[in-house]
């Protein structure tokens, strides 16, 4: 851990905290069963607290350079909380902390669980009103970052859209970590090229408590140009990732580095705002049907430009099957930015991921470009997204309802406002906006009605991209 060594009348009053808060660790979820859920979200108020899940691998795996977890304070006083730091090989540490206003700690969890590989981090704040986020940078030129936030619920079930096990060059590892005392007990379900693989040494799957489970899907599923993965517990909760590396040695000759959650919700509307535009890139969309019904779906596009139509992308999806929508330029070419949309016709709840890399025919010696965004199903009223100072980022607000204007209002804290850049916005039902807001400081977004926002990062170093942050209680569904 980054933090030096508290003073120690700072320390045993955390730890008094603790005793009363945490001293038998995480004993429930955040609420979610009133309001959808998204991946992350932040109280801003003292009376609600929140736990923040990071899961993720250590230096100590071959192809990572750099693991931060960062913890800032968007409070106006000083905020007490514990972190955990739990390793694949049984370590498990406990630290206090103190953040005052405004302030930041790093935590490399590395160090506190020698000799892992993976390590699950559990940041519990009584008070609210700290953000978490983990930077995961990829070892050699051109590996590729990742940043996002933590997450800030555990789930029964998890739907993984897109992993690729297509060799050479291609790493793929699903992740569970369960950061309560209890065990969880899981069924584990495959979905590669030939199909659906259910085995039996997958199924009543113990995750220990407080404890992380790695599953190299490279072994499970060899060779594979997409592996898709669910994850139903039996017992208890979890959290789930994918961890993917390329080399760029592959057959698409893509490279990158992508952490990114598992879709805690299935629905039958998915949104994915901000497919990118770059020279180089390429997009698709992957869906998933983890259910048992057949169900009849189309991949909508929705240009910014909301005067421009684009046919959809109509699918008929079986049961436990997914499939890969290319958003190639034969009906793209030409349009602008736009988001996507997935939507089954007949009221099937789906899970889907945008999956975006670095094409062969792009800019020679450019970043990195694997990004994997995972749909969603809900909006908020009130968004928080940390930038960080090592790459220029871009805001994509997209309104989701179809009906709706939504107003939107921007503002940041830490950092001025970039001069020239509106910071109050009109945006038409089913359309987006970007606006780039720097590289430093946070940025406020409120909203109307529900909207999704995501970041998008490029930097020297590669290109990501992640859901912002939703302030609890603001969360909704689009209006229809």
């Amino acid at each position: 851990m980054n933090a030096v060594r508290a003073p120690a009348v700072v320390v045993l009053v955390a730890m008094a905290v603790g005793a009363a808060v945490f001293g038998t660790g995480p004993t429930s979820t955040p609420d979610t069963g009133v309001l959808p859920p998204l991946h992350a979200g932040v109280s801003l108020t003292a009376e609600s607290g929140d736990l923040w899940f990071c899961v993720g691998p250590t230096v100590a795996l071959d192809g990572v350079d750099e693991r931060v977890v960062t913890l800032t304070s968007i409070s106006d006083e000083a905020t007490d909380g514990w972190v955990t730091v739990i390793g694949n090989l049984g370590s498990e540490v406990e630290r206090a902390f103190r953040l005052e206003p405004g302030a930041r700690l790093e935590i490399r969890p590395g160090p506190f669980v020698p000799r892992a590989t993976f390590a699950g981090v559990t940041v519990e704040v009584p008070g609210g009103r700290v953000l978490v986020d983990q930077r995961l940078a990829g070892q050699g030129s051109g590996v590729g970052v990742e940043v996002g936030p933590c997450g800030t619920i555990t789930s029964d079930v998890w739907q993984v859209p897109w992993a690729t096990t297509a060799q050479p060059g291609n790493r793929a590892m699903l992740l569970l970590y369960n950061p309560f005392r209890a065990p969880a007990i899981a069924d584990l379900r495959f979905i590669g090229d030939l199909g659906r693989r259910e085995t039996l040494d997958r199924q009543g799957v113990v995750v220990a408590g407080r404890s992380i489970s790695v599953f190299d899907l490279s072994e499970r599923i060899p060779d594979s140009s997409v592996v898709s993965a669910t994850v139903d517990v039996r017992v208890g909760q979890v959290v789930a990732a994918r961890l993917q590396i390329a080399d760029g040695s592959g057959p698409d000759g893509s490279s990158g580095l992508a952490l990114t959650p598992g879709a805690p919700e299935v629905s039958p509307r998915l949104f994915l705002p901000g497919v990118p535009g770059a020279a180089g890139l390429g997009s698709s969309v992957v869906v998933l049907n983890p259910g048992d019904e057949t169900t009849e779906l189309e991949v909508l596009v929705r240009p910014a430009a909301t005067e421009v139509f684009v046919e959809p992308y109509r699918i008929t999806l079986r049961g436990r099957q997914r499939e890969v929508v290319d958003l190639g330029p034969d009906r793209l070419d030409g349009i602008g930015p736009y988001s996507v949309e997935v939507r089954s016709l007949d009221g099937v709840p789906l899970a889907a991921s945008l999956v975006t890399r670095q094409v062969a025919d792009g800019q020679e010696g450019g970043p990195a470009g694997l990004s994997v965004l995972p749909a969603v199903g809900v909006g908020a009223t009130g968004w928080r997204i940390r930038l960080q100072g090592r790459a220029d980022a871009t805001l994509v607000i997209a309104n989701p309802g179809a009906t709706t204007i939504a107003t939107v209002s921007l503002s940041t804290t830490g950092a001025e406002w970039p001069a020239g850049v509106p910071d109050r916005f009109e945006i038409d039902p089913a359309g987006q906006i970007q606006v780039p807001v720097g590289a430093d400081g946070l940025v406020l977004v409120s909203a109307s009605v529900p909207v999704v926002v995501v970041v998008r990062r490029s930097g020297p170093d590669g290109r990501t991209t992640a859901l912002g942050v939703a302030v609890a209680g603001s969360q909704a569904r689009p209006a229809p």
